[in-house]
């Protein structure tokens, strides 16, 4: 076997295996068709083509492009053909965890509305708030309280406040001696309202007869236009009717209304005096108050004339922030791959997040699938002596958790300790880094296998070598998978795509600020 042919050989294994991570996290998925629909929004800050299309909660296709359309943002997405999209639908754009990354959230609607059809425009859209505008708001709402405090002690110092209990308190006094002054006027006044009541109750009817004689006469004394008269004369005599049946019992009401003022009057009056007494003690009350609140006395005065608050309030987001300084100052790898085990025919591929807060220890955060799944439910089903066994698999996403701590050098090499949970299970895992693109691992983890449902006895054993080339982000590995179970003994290949700190700062550096 020469050179030549090794090297074909060499590109042509690692051309496949590239090609199948792109068709893999590229999200392109052979056989499933799309519908393609538009969202318009005035603004998508942080969502990009490729992001993720979720509807309720459940990945159903991605960000085909971002374009302008009459000064609006025209998002063009693409969902499954077997997820219905009804007329109803909204669609919003969120975040998704610390990191701010953008998505589109679909809430179908409902299928009363009727099935939207393909390349139509969702209408209902919204733009939730980002973590920065969170923050900003936090800060406004800190510099409000603090001009809110300001405000306050400038009002204590003017006097504005003072000046005010004590208008209320003249206000009071005035109003107190005005009901006394002027008790004996106001029952005059309605006495006399009763005396004019009782008077044109008298001299009404006779009112009323009059403009009957005169209605009468001019009848009698009309040649011409003797019907527009006599039309004229009717509607005076209806109301002259109209005042002789309703004007006596509006009169009653009248009288009737003024002698319960007179009486609520005469009986309420230690009342009214007991209230406007209570008025002038509450202002003096309230004046010694403020006095105490400007001298400082009480929780409110230290309040008002402490300028702790605001402090505590500044120095409250401060600390709030420091998190985020720690992230900052923290190293983050980023890492893509896929792997095929032999054994027991397992696929997997995921997502991970190495942070490195330091020299000695990280932290390892992953999203991963498993084709093999794992067993979530066994039920035994009885029928006719005939015993049935329903198994059910749980494909869904899997967890990586894991902290690592260097242990201790050996010649040129590391040896480091991790544990935590690998594929959603409990892991003990041991590294041994030769350089830093060459590194021997193991793994033993899914101690509880045993009691599955026609799974091995003995925990999974893994153990192999990731190679990196160089400063390419490509990386390659392999080893023995499932060591200590003979019936599904193997080993695994796996190949993926290595982001360092540097590299994803330099690739978000580049990135084309608005």
């Amino acid at each position: 076997m020469n050179t030549s042919f090794k090297v074909g050989l060499f590109v042509l294994f690692i051309s496949a295996v590239a090609g199948y991570l792109i068709i893999t996290f590229s999200g392109k998925e052979f056989g499933v068709s799309y519908k393609e629909y538009y969202l318009y929004f005035n603004a998508v800050e942080g969502l990009s083509p490729g992001a993720d299309v979720q509807v309720k909660g459940v990945k159903a296709g991605r960000v085909e492009k971002i374009t302008f359309d009459d000064n609006r943002v025209k998002v063009t997405i693409k969902v499954r053909s077997n997820i219905p999209v009804y007329k109803d639908a909204k669609a919003y754009v969120r975040t998704l965890g610390l990191m701010g990354d953008k998505y589109i959230y679909i809430d179908p609607g409902h299928p009363s509305s009727g099935q939207l059809s393909e390349k139509s425009v969702i209408k209902n859209t919204e733009v939730y708030a980002s973590t920065e505008e969170a923050f900003e708001s936090a800060k406004d709402v800190a510099y409000k309280i603090g001009k809110f405090i300001d405000n306050l002690n400038v009002a204590l110092e003017e006097g504005n406040l003072k000046d005010m209990i004590k208008n209320i308190r003249v206000l009071a006094e005035n109003a107190n001696k005005l009901v006394e002054e002027n008790r004996q006027n106001i029952k005059e006044s309605i006495e006399n309202i009763v005396a004019i009541t009782e008077s044109l109750r008298q001299e009404l009817p006779t009112l009323i007869e009059k403009i009957d004689r005169v209605a009468e006469n001019l009848e009698a004394i009309t040649g011409e236009n003797r019907e527009d008269i006599r039309e004229l004369i009717k509607n005076l005599k209806e109301t002259s009717v109209a005042l002789r049946e309703k004007t006596p019992k509006v009169l009653d009401e009248i009288g009737d209304a003024a002698k319960v003022v007179r009486d609520t009057v005469g009986e309420n009056r230690e009342d009214l005096k007991v209230a406007v007494d209570k008025i002038r003690e509450a202002s003096i009350k309230l004046d010694s108050i403020l006095a105490k609140i400007d001298e400082g006395k009480g929780t409110l005065g230290k309040l008002v004339n402490d300028d702790s608050l605001y402090e505590n309030a500044n120095t409250g987001i401060k600390e709030f922030s420091k998190p985020f300084s720690v992230i900052n100052k923290t190293k983050l790898d980023i890492m893509l791959y896929g792997e095929k085990h032999t054994g027991n025919e397992a696929e997997k591929a995921g997502i991970a997040g190495i942070l490195s807060p330091g020299e000695n220890s990280y932290i390892y955060v992953g999203l991963l699938t498993n084709s093999n799944g794992t067993v979530t439910r066994q039920e035994d089903i009885k029928t006719d002596g005939t015993t049935t066994q329903i198994v059910k698999r749980d494909y869904g996403i899997l967890f990586d958790v894991q902290y690592a701590h260097r242990l201790f050098d050996l010649w040129n090499s590391s040896v480091w300790i991790r544990g935590g949970l690998k594929d959603s299970t409990g892991d003990v895992g041991l590294d041994v880094r030769f350089s830093e693109n060459l590194l021997l691992k193991a793994d033993l983890y899914n101690f509880d296998r045993k009691y599955g449902f026609n799974e091995p006895n003995n925990p999974q054993l893994d153990v192999g070598f990731r190679y990196k080339f160089g400063k390419n982000p490509l990386f390659f590995s392999f080893g023995g998978s499932d060591l200590l179970n003979s019936d599904v003994i193997g080993i695994y290949v796996g190949a993926g795509f290595m982001f360092r700190d540097d590299d994803i700062k330099y690739l978000l550096g580049s990135v084309p600020k608005p």
